[in-house]
């Protein structure tokens, strides 16, 4: 069985997942300077300032980067890849893949782009972005887009987590659950590159991913 090239992510897919990773990478940033800020003197104000613009910046292109993605797995005119992320067929495939990853078998199913636990995980981020962006709007003190009173319009949000102080322990949070994410993803797809031999890692630079062929 040989294997060869397939263009495996179109320019406008790379694009989108490298607006997210700077995306992220400011919000960690920013969120911890935020947080604990470490730059004292007379400049810490202004600094502040800049950090919790940067901040903002940085999570509206999050949301525009998923929205972008939403819209690309339903109509791409390269890879409508919606159907790869079903609940149903995915959960139905867990077991091979949970077997494959636990050492109890040897190989598993050959999956289109994404496995289930893949497929899952991207689910997640989906949805840890929403979760993320609605508890920030709740802490934020200010206008979002320039005309919506985000502590008004996302006040519900501190009254279901019990408070603002709650909201904002819940949005740290969901910081590091990002960073985790970040740092499996970037473990298994290093690990994939060097057992399968693939060019895994080097395929969100350059599209192309080695596949085997009958």
């Amino acid at each position: 069985m040989a294997n060869e090239l397939k263009y495996e992510w179109s320019f406008a897919l790379r694009v989108e997942h490298w607006v997210r990773v700077i995306a992220i990478a400011i919000l960690v940033f920013t969120g911890f300077y935020i947080h604990w800020p470490f730059i004292s003197g007379g400049a810490e104000s202004a600094v502040m300032s800049w950090m919790r613009f940067f901040h903002s910046m940085a999570a509206y292109a999050l949301v525009l980067g998923l929205v972008v993605r939403v819209y690309m797995a339903l109509n791409s005119a390269f890879d409508r890849d919606w159907k790869d992320f079903s609940i149903t067929k995915n959960l139905k495939d867990l077991p091979d893949m949970l077997g494959y990853y636990l050492f109890v078998k040897d190989t598993h199913k050959d999956y289109r782009k994404y496995n289930p636990l893949q497929a899952f995980a991207y689910l997640f981020i989906a949805a840890l972005i929403i979760f993320t962006t609605f508890t920030g709007a709740a802490l934020y003190k200010g206008y979002a887009f320039g005309f919506i009173n985000a502590q008004e319009s996302f006040r519900w949000v501190n009254t279901m987590l019990g408070g603002e102080s709650y909201t904002r322990i819940w949005h740290f949070l969901s910081m590091w659950a990002f960073l985790i994410f970040v740092g499996v993803h970037l473990y298994m797809s290093l690990l994939q590159t060097v057992v399968n031999k693939d060019k895994t890692f080097m395929s969100i630079f350059t599209g192309y991913k080695l596949k085997k062929t009958s």
